[in-house]
């Protein structure tokens, strides 16, 4: 069972995270975790000469999750008050000889505790790849699609100018094309081991102590740290930073959806199952709940960092009053991050975009958003300050008078000394303001291709494969 309310709810748990999540933040793989860590730290001790050989030999191959009592492994924790303590005295009659003296010989509570999130950790990192991998794809291939896909750009709830579809996605696509890229950079620094006693001076280890923990996080496949982390909590804070801000990213893409499926605006449909109900009331209604649902999550992520901030302000060389904000805020926001994220996949994959009901929309505005593109065509024969006041004045006067503002735009006799109706129809045709969106969204699909695409991808892409 996970920790919070809704994600170890049988019942909601679904729709908050994701099962390969949270197997990774259960008590059973937090086990799982703590036995490599042992196990290494009993590698590089008798590497190192420190203990027998035939002690290592003796841990690696008994100290393993299906050994462990986990109902006796809580009462020792329960009894002890401490989770490792509890643990070494539970494995002690795993072992005939005295090899169980050596469990944990060489380590500190925190080089463990430490060590095994970041192992959490690392395979979490993994699965959000994976996920963010997904939604990348998806996106490229809507973009492709949608890349001449003409619709609205909306600015304070207002159509601004003409845009295509695929750009407004690609704008998407491109943002977490450099998380997921900063997401890669920190890899190094945030999984890193730790072997170096409670105070960081490895004063247990002795002289080579920077061999005894290389070789302890390598036997774990992570990177050797460059000094002493236990009070440098940054590396966590960096990391969940980038979580929040894929969050944000996709929060945004979840707000935009929710205004398409607006009933009003009507271009975007989430998909339904066979089966799938949206009210209890309103038995035909289809309700955007997983686009809610995206938006929702990105709060509750954000919300979330203040505890890793927190957690940066550590008091000595140990405080597990962070350690406690730490095991909070962490597993809840990578877990949060996987149901939005695979919510998103779902929702782009089997969602139902409407171009024809974007054209549709587009029909309807009044000539506004071609009032920017028509001012600086005036301005190159009146100047850009005088057209503006034109514009300015032709708008007061639609709404007092009530009349078409593009009615106005071609019977007024300022206009007409510049620009005749064929000039005013090609200004105000949306095919005509698109190239740069659609070259600007080539851009990123190349970008993205370079940067994630395998070459099998890139090779179905060149050939057209792709919608």
């Amino acid at each position: 069972m996970t920790s919070g309310e809704m994600l170890g709810s049988f019942f909601n748990q679904n729709g908050y995270s994701t099962a390969r999540m949270r197997q990774i933040w259960s008590d059973e793989n937090r086990v799982k975790v703590v036995c490599q860590a042992e196990v290494a730290v009993a590698y590089a001790m008798a590497k190192n000469g420190r203990i027998p050989k035939r002690a290592y030999d003796e841990i690696s191959s008994k100290l393993v999750f299906d050994n462990i009592d986990l109902r006796q492994l809580k009462i020792e924790s329960a009894r002890a008050g401490h989770f490792l303590a509890g643990f070494v005295k539970v494995v002690q009659p795993l072992f005939d000889d005295e090899s169980g003296q050596y469990v944990h010989f060489g380590a500190a509570s925190e080089d463990i505790e430490d060590t095994a999130f970041v192992l959490q950790l690392k395979q979490s990192d993994a699965v959000l790849k994976d996920y963010l991998r997904q939604l990348g794809d998806v996106l490229y291939q809507l973009c492709e699609k949608y890349k001449t896909t003409i619709t609205a750009a909306v600015a304070h709830k207002t159509f601004a100018a003409p845009t295509t579809l695929g750009f407004k996605l690609g704008i998407v696509l491109n943002e977490l094309d450099h998380l997921m890229t900063k997401l890669d950079s920190l890899g190094p620094f945030t999984f890193a081991g730790s072997l170096a006693g409670a105070d960081g001076t490895s004063s247990m280890l002795g002289s080579d102590y920077r061999k005894i923990e290389h070789d302890f996080c390598e036997h774990l496949g992570l990177a050797t740290p460059e000094m002493y982390w236990h009070t440098q909590r940054e590396r966590f804070t960096e990391y969940s930073h980038v979580e929040t801000m894929i969050a944000q990213v996709i929060g945004r893409l979840g707000k935009n959806l929710l205004y398409m499926s607006e009933t009003i605006v009507g271009e975007f449909q989430e998909g339904y199952a066979p089966g799938r109900q949206g009210s209890t009331v309103v038995p035909t209604v289809r309700n955007p709940y997983m686009v809610e649902a995206v938006v929702n999550l990105a709060t509750v992520i954000r919300n979330e960092m203040g505890l890793m901030y927190d957690t940066m302000s550590v008091d000595g060389e140990k405080d597990t009053t962070v350690w406690r904000d730490l095991y909070v805020a962490l597993p809840e926001m990578t877990m949060y991050l996987s149901g939005q994220l695979n919510y998103a996949i779902n929702i782009l994959q089997f969602g139902k975009f409407s171009p024809q009901r974007m054209l549709k929309n587009l029909a309807a505005d009044d000539g506004t958003m071609y009032s920017g593109a028509l001012m600086l065509k005036l301005a190159e024969s009146m100047g850009r300050e005088n057209a503006h006041n034109l514009l300015v004045a032709l708008r007061a006067k639609a709404d007092d008078q009530e009349i078409p503002l593009k009615q106005l735009f071609y019977s007024d006799s300022t206009i007409s000394q510049y620009l005749s109706h064929a000039d005013l129809d090609g200004l105000m045709t949306p095919s005509g303001h698109v190239g740069n969106a659609i070259a600007k969204t080539n851009t990123i699909l190349n970008l993205y291709s370079k940067r994630h695409l395998t070459d099998d991808q890139r090779k179905e892409d060149s050939h057209g494969t792709k919608n």
